[in-house]
């Protein structure tokens, strides 16, 4: 009977926080100036929460890289102007907490030699094309990048797999390709005001939070409800 009623009280919280998430999402599409801000932080708040909230049998990384989240948001959303490189350095720590929970699955060693690999390669490929506009926001923010995608390659491996994970990955980095679109064209890239790209990129409309507040409820759903792993079953010494 307690069992039961847990249940029950679990089934109503994941009801009222994807009732709010889904208010929150519309707002966030339809609105702007300071509603618009205080709810899309509001919405990556209450992903820490809910996440904590279930704590006792949470993915406790996860939890953490959701609170580090709600961290780099505040220099992103809530600060006026944003602050860029300490919200990018915070997002780099999340990507790598996502990381350590990926590597806990067995047979994981070569995604960290390629994790490795491609985070030299791509800082490097940015040094030679960016040159004297090099700086320390670009260094994170590739690195940051590299290792966002390769979450994502981990997430899709068939071993300890969530289906939730991939999802969530694509749209973190389909999100994270608009907003350094938008950063890289006023200082690093050349992108034509009259070119398709640029009128996708800066049209009045939430693109970036399209991607990014599903990304976040679905990692906060992997980390609150872990995918249980499957009953390893033996053969009987008769078989």
């Amino acid at each position: 009977m307690q069992e039961q009623s847990l249940a029950k009280q679990n089934s109503l919280a994941l009801f009222a926080f994807l009732a709010v998430e889904l208010v929150l999402y519309a707002l966030i599409l339809t609105t702007g100036g300071n509603l618009l801000v205080a709810v899309s932080y509001i919405s990556i708040v209450l992903c820490f929460l809910y996440a904590l909230f279930h704590l006792k049998n949470a993915h406790r990384l996860m939890v953490a890289a959701l609170g580090f989240t709600v961290v780099s948001d505040y220099f992103l959303v809530v600060c006026q102007p944003p602050r860029q490189l300490p919200a990018m350095i915070f997002f780099l720590i999340v990507q790598l907490l996502y990381a350590l929970h990926l590597q806990r699955k067995p047979r994981r060693r070569p995604i960290l030699v390629l994790r490795i690999a491609l985070t030299l390669a791509i800082e490097i490929i940015a040094l030679i094309v960016l040159k004297e506009n090099t700086d320390a926001l670009a260094l994170v923010s590739v690195a940051y990048y590299a290792n966002l995608a390769v979450n994502l390659l981990a997430s899709c491996l068939p071993t300890g797999r969530d289906p939730r994970l991939p999802i969530a990955f694509l749209l973190f980095l389909l999100c994270d390709t608009v907003i350094g679109l938008q950063v890289a064209s006023g200082g690093y890239l050349a992108i034509p005001e009259h070119s398709l790209l640029y009128r996708m990129l800066f049209m009045d409309f939430q693109l970036s939070w399209f991607f990014y507040l599903p990304s976040q409820v679905l990692l906060t759903l992997s980390a609150a409800h872990p995918v249980k792993p499957p009953v390893e079953t033996t053969k009987s010494d008769g078989a």
